[in-house]
């Protein structure tokens, strides 16, 4: 009896023991610590600030089980990474997520427009769901000032690059090239093929403006983010045209703006002082035929504007705020290289040149070419016309898609899409200076210059080597691709400067450039 006591009190006892031990291991197994991940932001900055499209890099560490994550090879397979930019509180209005990055270590480009956003870095455990998060303030300030602008068409749309580098810039050290800005600031390009654009001086105040017009439509975006401060059915309009068909944009040293749409034009005029918001009149009146798309750049105050009328075959004008296009009333003598009011001839392009005369490429109706150049700066004199020089020798003339002339002797260049020329317009003669590699053809070329008129050095809207460089783009059919070839030339004799030729690619088909001047608010 008292061994079988002994014997109870044993198997009591060991059954406690096992019960206590499985207890102990029950908490074992039900509540497993989960692997946890730390982001060790200690040597990082509390916020940024960064130029718009410049890179930014952020690089914080990441702890897992003891371990700091390789950021070139993460060594542990159920950690993924991501990164996402959304406009800070301040800028809650706007509706923008950004996808930036699945890496560890941030290194992107950042493209969105000048604001302060939050950078949200985030590292989740696949294998838990278990999220770990760090936030960054970054600042997007502007960078767009003084450059070299690229306007091109990408699959059927009108956009902007932008070329700077110290040729081009008093401010920039480094080169650099921006591409597609207006989708980039503006989430879409511009539909329709390109057709002209220009940085506007008019506004003395410092708000100015920068046209860019398509076949589909005209903006106006401010010059420092190329975001858009007015298009066509909005606000570039007291009230819009019922017909939608913009051909030409420009801005003249009178401080006054054009458009042409519909064979109409229409004026901005900022030598009227008036608080407020400006945009383009009302269609003026006239009776003419069908405009270029063009406008002298100079004249004197005596015109608003002069334009050809290409039916009539003269040109015609506005006077200073005047509300219709007549004809220019001044007979002209019989000394002068040609009558304006009877010219005969098809105008193909225009560009101010030497004595700031208007240097225009006209072509008959059997197909002869000529240079004409005209005084419209002097005013409406009876010699406007100052000189006709026949072309129609010139090597591949029939063949012309762009022309552009210096301000600093008798420098006239003309290109096909197979070579550019210089036309010696006194002598006569014709020199072949260049070609494009094989692939591609020059769809346009322009000195670097400016439409305002005060050449003085260093002045801040006056480019760096006025009418030093010249600018060939070119387009590859085959890759789609549009460069642009930028060479330093003599300004006074027009020649080449062997060794200065640089290549800018990646833009599309271009159609027109022009500077950028260096902004100033």
């Amino acid at each position: 009896m008292r061994k079988a006591n002994i014997f109870k009190l044993l198997s009591f006892l060991f059954l406690m023991i096992i019960m206590v031990s499985c207890y102990d291991d029950k908490g074992n197994y039900e509540y497993q610590k989960l692997d946890e991940v730390t982001i060790d932001v200690s040597e990082m900055e509390t916020s940024y600030s960064i130029l718009r499209y410049d890179t930014l890099t952020l690089q914080p560490k990441v702890i897992y089980k003891g371990t700091q994550v390789n950021p070139q090879n993460p060594q542990f397979k159920e950690l993924s990474f991501s990164w996402e930019m959304y406009p800070a509180q301040i800028n809650r209005d706007i509706q923008e997520r950004h996808d930036l990055a699945t890496t560890l270590h941030l290194h992107k480009e950042i493209t969105a427009n000048e604001l302060v956003w939050e950078v949200l870095f985030t590292v989740t455990n696949t294998n838990t769901g278990v999220k770990t998060f760090a936030k960054f303030p970054v600042a997007v300030t502007p960078s767009l000032a003084e450059g070299w602008m690229v306007l091109y068409e990408k699959d059927g749309n009108t956009d902007v690059g932008l070329i700077t580098n110290n040729e081009i810039s008093k401010t920039a050290t480094n080169e650099r090239v921006y591409y597609d800005l207006y989708a980039n600031a503006n989430g879409a390009p511009i539909p329709g093929k390109p057709g002209s654009l220009i940085y506007s001086l008019a506004n003395l105040t410092g708000a100015h403006a920068l046209y860019i017009q398509s076949s589909n439509d005209a903006v106006r975006v401010d010059p420092t983010t190329f975001r858009s401060t007015a298009v066509f059915n909005d606000k570039l309009f007291w009230t819009p045209p019922a017909v939608k068909t913009p051909e030409f944009v420009t801005a003249t040293i009178a401080r006054k703006e054009f458009l042409i749409n519909n064979n109409q034009l229409h004026v901005v005029d900022y030598t009227i002082i008036a608080p407020g918001d400006r945009a383009f009149n009302d269609a003026l009146a006239g009776s003419y035929g069908k405009l270029a798309p063009w406008m002298a750049t100079a004249t004197s105050a005596a015109f608003d504007a002069i334009l050809y009328d290409q039916t009539n075959k003269r040109f015609v004008k506005v006077v200073s705020r005047g509300a219709e296009i007549i004809p220019i009333a001044t007979a002209q003598a019989a000394t002068a290289a040609f009558d304006v009011n009877n010219v005969g001839l098809e105008l193909i392009d225009s560009d101010l040149g030497f004595s700031n005369f208007e240097h225009i490429l006209m072509k008959d109706a059997v197909g002869s070419y000529f240079l004409l150049t005209a005084n419209f700066i002097g005013g409406e004199t009876t010699t406007i016309g100052r000189g006709k020089y026949n072309m129609s020798l010139c090597p591949e003339i029939a063949s012309v898609n762009a022309i552009t002339a210096g301000a600093y002797g008798e420098v006239f260049y003309y290109s096909s899409p197979n070579n550019l020329y210089q036309f010696k317009y006194t002598p006569g003669t014709t020199d072949r200076l260049w070609a494009p590699p094989a692939g591609e053809s020059i769809t346009t070329i322009s000195l670097q210059k400016y439409y305002n008129q005060n050449r003085a050095t260093g002045v801040i809207y006056d480019p760096k080597n006025f009418c030093k460089i010249l600018y060939i783009a070119t387009y590859n059919e085959s890759t789609k691709i549009g460069s642009v070839y930028q060479m330093g030339v003599n300004e006074t004799n027009g020649a080449i400067i062997t060794g200065t030729e640089k290549k800018y690619t990646g833009f599309g088909k271009i159609k027109a450039m022009a500077w950028k001047p260096f902004i100033v608010r």
